[in-house]
């Protein structure tokens, strides 16, 4: 990547496009390979103009984000943009550092403004810090209370969160991260700690704000369904539609084989892996979840094929398979989490901060055998047996991996599924072997410019 050069480039970095115009695609920022595992997400919220780019062309996604920065994306999420826009800018605000609002960021104080009056902020909050970076558990608190949830995170200020580094957490934010990761807006590290005070960076933004977007959506009366598409159409001119309005129809069968119709836009964007398309591009046989209001598609996504189309079935059948299993230390492996008809998996990773990661997996005549090594420092936990089984499983589960994808592919989804983050690793060696005999390898170095990224596809079983 070419570095940026000149005063006026200079100026512009300090400068990030929050709702002006001129939207940069996701996919047309030349700086997105630094953390590809977010692309999916930010391209979406860039889809609903909750996020942008800065003006030189780049995102910059390893770059914290500021408290400015997430109060706006935080408002926009809401769709309080048009309300933030008309608020008045002589608008006295009782913060101590409320000049530097007005004289830095004087287009985002009809944001701050809504936050105010939506109960973003924290009672004892007298500094709005709009230059501070934004921590974990900061941004944990402000999306649960964007959900309404204050509350619920009230209720739940004398549950200690089961993490390692519990005790950094600040008391008066206990119950907001124990909220935030019931409702998988956020997770732990895999060495077991929540690391509160880390900085979040915008791609990492991007990701929390996805993750909160159902449940606002759910507040409106919104309903997930997923199922196979059965059929897609639309009204004669609509792949000219330059609008989302409603001229096709999307029918989808679900697990139980229900049959399933709702409107949807040939313009709708459809998040799909790591990228956006359209809805025109769906096609018959896709898997896609869809997020439907008043009978039409709001949003959706494409799903592997295998992958568990709906949560509720999802606990039908795992209590089924709990009445079915017996009391061997082996554990038969869940179809609907060991997506994909994984044999053989090898996952090993070295992090930064002398954390490691070590998962295997084994498939043999029915049953499953895992072993789970978490190493940080001096810190080290392993898994055996049942419960490695159950841990591997449910991570490969989230991964939703299949024989279609890309060995790098594979491991980006298992890095988002693990919370690892592209630029943590220095290592990394993946093997998979799947029941149809694909196999996948891959290798990286951090100290290498070049990885080895080797895919094998025979019939070997």
């Amino acid at each position: 990547m070419k570095k940026v050069k000149g005063l006026l480039c200079l100026l512009l970095a300090g400068f990030l496009i929050f709702g002006q115009s001129g939207q940069i695609m996701a996919r047309e920022f030349k700086d997105i390979q630094e953390a590809e595992w977010a692309a999916g997400y930010i391209t979406k919220m860039q889809s609903k103009k909750v996020l942008q780019g800065f003006e030189d062309g780049s995102f910059r996604p390893n770059q914290p984000v500021t408290r400015v920065e997430a109060i706006v994306t935080a408002v926009r999420l809401m769709g309080l943009d048009g309300d933030a826009k008309s608020k008045s800018s002589e608008t006295q605000l009782h913060f101590k550092d409320a000049d530097q609002l007005d004289k830095r960021y004087s287009w985002a104080k009809g944001y701050v403004i809504v936050a105010l009056e939506k109960g973003l902020f924290d009672a004892a909050e007298d500094k709005i810090m709009p230059d501070k970076p934004a921590s974990r558990v900061w941004v944990s608190s402000l999306l649960v209370k964007s959900l309404g949830l204050e509350e619920e995170a009230l209720s739940q200020m004398t549950k200690i969160p089961d993490f390692k580094d519990a005790k950094a957490i600040p008391a008066g934010a206990v119950g907001y991260v124990n909220v935030a990761v019931a409702q998988g807006i956020v997770s732990g590290y895999p060495d077991g700690t929540f690391k509160p005070n880390k900085n979040v960076t915008r791609a990492e933004m991007a990701a929390l704000l996805d993750r909160t977007n159902e449940g606002l959506l759910q507040n409106q009366g919104a309903i997930s369904v997923s199922g196979t598409v059965k059929e897609i159409q639309f009204s004669a001119g609509a792949a000219d539609s330059s609008n989302n309005s409603v001229q096709g129809q999307i029918k989808i069968e679900t697990v139980n084989k229900q049959l399933l119709s709702y409107g949807i836009s040939s313009e709708l964007p459809v998040k799909s892996y790591n990228k956006l398309i359209l809805a025109k591009q769906i096609a018959v046989n896709d898997t896609v979840k869809l997020i439907v209001k008043d009978g039409n598609v709001v949003e959706a996504e494409l799903v592997p094929a295998k992958e568990t189309v709906s949560k509720d079935k999802e606990k039908e059948k795992d209590k089924e398979k709990d009445k079915e299993k017996d009391k061997k230390t082996e554990v038969k492996p869940r179809p609907e989490q060991n997506a994909g008809g994984i044999e053989e998996f090898e996952f090993e990773a070295e992090l930064t901060g002398k954390q490691k990661v070590q998962l295997e997996y084994k498939q043999k005549k029915g049953a499953a055998q895992a072993e789970v090594e978490i190493s940080a420092k001096k810190d080290k936990e392993k898994l055996k047996g049942q419960q490695a089984v159950q841990y591997v499983e449910k991570v490969l589960g989230e991964a939703g991996l299949t024989d279609s994808m890309s060995s790098r592919e594979a491991a980006e989804k298992l890095m988002t599924a693990l919370d690892i983050n592209k630029d943590q690793i220095k290592e990394l060696e993946l093997k998979i072997k799947f029941s149809s005999g694909k196999q996948l390898k891959l290798e990286i170095d951090s100290d290498d410019k070049d990885d080895d990224d080797d895919e094998q596809d025979n019939d070997d079983k």
